[in-house]
């Protein structure tokens, strides 16, 4: 076990006025995901979202069989696609065909999704998607073993299939499933291999109608406590609980007015497109705009994020490594729609010296 650091969130959408066309766009990111190797990360991380004005990429599986091929070393994973849109026998096929290709550089990241529309692009409903992502696991776990998949559950039923290829890793890639409701935890520690907590978006602060973060380590610190007493409950160690964390913000050597400055129009859009998505009234989140803020929003908004320097945002997070421990994995979402190449890069080298010093612990 080891502190690692990776890069986030790689959806694949596509915005007017960056001056690239999507194929560029995407054929950008691919490279940057091969430069995100060349500095000494660990991880990048493809999300999953459909039907948007954003022009996310659907096809995960596609996206991170490009950046298998792109690279040698680092891992490649989920981070998170939406497993009730999928049918488990596909699911199975694409993890078990991306970790044969990589070598066992994969990991299948998996969420519940809450969007109405993507429920009903896929021709199912919310209220059926744990039942099917507890299944979907299950049938996954035996395809993965080379035998004959014996399923019979409420949602699926899937006798006298085997999978292929069998992948490289002995039971297959690892699991790891995200939320941040208690029960998501459970489920978590009970059937999968890793729990990630999204620290972009605090989901219950904008369930009640906040629309605003709460402070990153009370809220860590909170989930980590969760997670180590679901692991004891379903008999599980859990000296080192395996938390992948996902948090937003902006690696930039010139302090964090600069980081700021060069982020806020993009990680304000991503705030109306999550204002949205959770419901929130439109006039809420219609003035979340770097200008039309007051001092004291900005401040609040910048208070989401880890801004600035590496020296000016380790101490928080060897704050955060010494409540999870060493199965800490830094999911640093750098990339962000809208942000320049150069300004991308200049951040992933700051990632680069972010993880030689925190797992140094200075």
């Amino acid at each position: 076990m080891a502190i690692e650091v990776g890069l986030g969130v790689f959806s694949g959408e596509w915005h007017e006025g960056t001056g690239l066309d999507h194929r560029q766009t995407l054929v950008e990111s691919i490279e940057q995901v091969r430069y995100a190797e060349h500095v000494g990360l660990d991880s990048v991380w493809v999300s999953e979202h459909h039907f948007h004005d954003a022009h996310f990429v659907g096809s995960l599986a596609a996206y991170c069989g490009a950046m298998v091929q792109a690279t040698e070393r680092i891992t490649v994973g989920y981070g998170l696609a939406l497993a009730p849109l999928h049918d488990p026998i596909r699911m199975a096929e694409d993890a078990a065909f991306l970790d044969t290709l990589s070598g066992g550089r994969f990991v299948m990241g998996i969420g519940l999704g809450y969007r109405d529309i993507e429920f009903e692009g896929f021709e199912t409903t919310s209220k059926n998607r744990v039942g099917r992502t507890v299944e979907l696991v299950d049938i996954c776990r035996q395809a993965w073993t080379g035998e004959t998949i014996e399923h019979v559950g409420k949602h699926f039923t899937r006798t006298g299939l085997r999978v292929s290829p069998v992948p490289v890793t002995p039971g297959g890639p690892p699991i790891m499933m995200g939320g941040h409701h208690p029960n998501a935890i459970d489920r978590a520690a009970r059937i999968a291999d890793r729990f990630c907590m999204d620290a972009g978006t605090d989901s219950e602060a904008y369930e009640s109608g906040e629309g605003r973060n709460r402070a990153l380590v009370e809220r860590v610190a909170g989930v980590t406590r969760l997670y180590r007493e679901a692991l004891r409950k379903h008999g599980k160690d859990d000296s080192a609980p395996a938390l992948s964390l996902n948090v937003g913000g902006l690696l930039h050597p010139g302090g964090a007015d600069a980081a700021w400055d060069a982020i806020a129009d993009a990680y304000l859009l991503t705030r109306r497109v999550y204002g949205d998505w959770y419901g929130l009234p439109p006039e809420s989140y219609s003035s979340w705009y770097p200008d039309l803020l007051s001092p004291d929003e900005i401040a609040q908004r910048r208070s989401e994020l880890l801004l600035g320097s590496v020296d000016d945002v380790l101490p928080v997070l060897l704050e955060v490594r010494d409540i999870v421990g060493e199965n800490l994995h830094l999911m640093f979402r750098s990339k962000y729609p809208i942000i320049s190449d150069e300004i991308t890069r200049q951040s992933i080298d700051q990632l680069a010296e972010l993880r030689t010093r925190l797992v140094a612990g200075a």
